[in-house]
């Protein structure tokens, strides 16, 4: 239940950005159902490797009566992976910190 800095050097951030970018690319060219947890959790596991701080978040949201997940991720002030976000409850976080 961490969370990492909400500030990242334009550097870090624009090479998080692109990472968003490109596992949200492949996601539609998979063969199997890349929804929003393969997603920020692929992109958790590339931003770890390239040792950028960021944090996966997992939320529930209340719609016509029905419960709905949804998983993001989010670097400096960014949402890297996940979209809009705001509707949702976080109910846990995982933070990669860089020192």
């Amino acid at each position: 239940m961490q969370e990492s800095s909400t500030t990242e050097c334009d550097e870090k951030l624009a090479m998080a950005l692109k990472v968003g970018w490109i596992v949200e690319t492949v996601s539609h060219r998979t063969l199997w159902d890349s929804k929003c947890l393969v997603q920020a959790t692929v992109g958790k596991i590339l931003l770890r490797q390239y040792g950028i701080a960021n944090t996966l978040y997992l939320g529930l949201a209340k719609r016509e009566g029905k419960l709905i997940a949804h998983a993001w991720l989010r670097c400096g002030e960014r949402i890297i992976t996940g979209g809009v976000v705001n509707s949702y409850t976080v109910v846990n976080k995982f933070a990669d910190h860089v020192d």
